[in-house]
């Protein structure tokens, strides 16, 4: 039996019967484990804390579960009876911290209505989940800085030097809702069977995904210095390229953003400024024309 099966014992089904009017016997019910979300990096460059996930566990008690986040009645499906943090001294995450995971234990009635839902988690077919919840703090993974507070100027999913930027979700202060969506923001998260198996080629994967953000990122740079010097060129031929250089190298990503539309703006008019009378842009042939 893997870490994250579990046989419903009497225990677990007096917790289960903590959220029915009328007693539910073992008969009644399926009951399955989902991870609902864990301490990686995910596609959204954020993270929980070990600590917020801990906090998760006590907030997602008696929650129910949904289908992509949509609230109406009809879509409650499963409810959350037991959570545990587990932690894999042996796993390490992308940051090279011990992987950890909140792991829940839900039930749903087996009835007429529920009995495809039922197969198609058996199958392996819907596994995929999502969690909403809010948290108070947002700490970025490079200098710190609380987000919701004295917000920094580093950017999620950019290079600082060798690390990337994400933020880790601090303070988890409420859970609404776990939903089965078709592609989680968490690439762990789901209905498992198989942990050990899956979690090394999901990391593998989501250092993939973080490593060719890098290429992008750097690539992303240097396409906005080239337009800046080109732009500052034809704003003052006068300003040399080695004191571009110098600047674009010292700005963060957003900052170059910035600075070119400044560029574009200030270069627009000029060249407004130095038409002839009566004279418009489209009037003359344009060969800078930026698209």
């Amino acid at each position: 039996m893997d870490s994250h099966d579990f046989i419903l014992t009497d225990e677990l089904l007096q917790m289960v019967n903590k959220f029915s009017r009328t007693p539910l016997t073992a008969d009644d019910i399926y009951t399955f484990p989902v991870i609902l979300c864990d301490n990686e990096v995910d596609r959204d460059h954020e993270r929980f804390s070990v600590d917020s996930l801990r906090k998760l566990a006590e907030l997602f008690i008696g929650k129910t579960g949904i289908f992509d986040h949509n609230p109406k009645g009809e879509n409650q499906t499963a409810r959350i009876f037991d959570t545990e943090v587990k932690i894999y001294t042996d796993n390490k995450n992308s940051v090279g911290e011990p992987y950890a995971c909140l792991v829940a234990k839900a039930y749903m009635l087996r009835t007429a209505k529920n009995q495809d839902l039922i197969a198609e988690i058996d199958a392996g077919i819907k596994k995929e989940v999502s969690v909403s919840c809010s948290v108070a703090s947002q700490i970025c993974s490079i200098c710190d800085a609380d987000m919701k507070k004295a917000p920094c100027s580093h950017i999620k999913g950019a290079s600082y030097g060798d690390k990337v930027c994400h933020f880790i979700l601090s303070e988890p202060t409420d859970a609404y809702e776990w939903s089965f969506v078709a592609i989680p923001a968490q690439p762990n998260a789901g209905v498992t069977k198989s942990f050990c198996n899956d979690i090394k080629t999901d990391v593998d994967s989501l250092k993939a995904e973080l490593e060719l953000a890098k290429s992008e990122n750097a690539i992303a740079r240097n396409m906005l210095k080239k337009d800046i010097l080109r732009l500052s060129f034809l704003y003052d031929p006068l300003i040399t390229a080695k004191t571009v250089g110098f600047l674009t190298g010292t700005l963060s990503f957003n900052k170059l953003i910035e600075l070119k539309e400044h560029l574009e703006r200030d270069l627009k008019e000029k060249n407004t400024r130095s038409l002839p009378f009566g004279c418009k842009n489209s009037d003359i042939n344009n060969d800078f024309k930026i698209n």
